[in-house]
């Protein structure tokens, strides 16, 4: 993995705080992407439509390796999600995926 290419990383925030992040790193220059579906919820007074994301506490980040620490700027960011002692890569075919699968509308 290069230092300079930019890879799509998974990005552990605090719960419920997932839109907020992905606003914040956006406003910077980072590229974020948090997937969301719409649901309708009930309440005893009414019906709404609300986006939930489709990974409950995290979203992804494009940013090269060497610029990972500057996410941790922003608040409610927890950690990196790693596998085998290593951060998590996720492909662009897959996140191009995700993307086609969050803008299909869920009843």
């Amino acid at each position: 993995m290069s230092q300079n290419t930019k890879n799509w990383f998974v990005l552990v925030t605090k719960p419920r705080n997932e839109k907020k992040v992905e606003s914040r790193l956006n406003k910077i220059g980072i590229e974020a992407y948090c997937p969301v579906r719409t649901e309708l919820r009930q309440w005893s007074d009414r019906k709404k439509k609300i986006k939930t994301p489709l990974l409950p506490s995290m979203l992804l980040v494009k940013i090269p390796n060497n610029l990972r620490a500057v996410v941790f700027d922003v608040p409610y960011v927890r950690r990196y999600l790693f596998w085998k002692g290593k951060p998590a890569v996720v492909r662009d075919d897959e996140v191009s995926v995700l993307r086609k699968v969050a803008d299909q509308e869920f009843s």
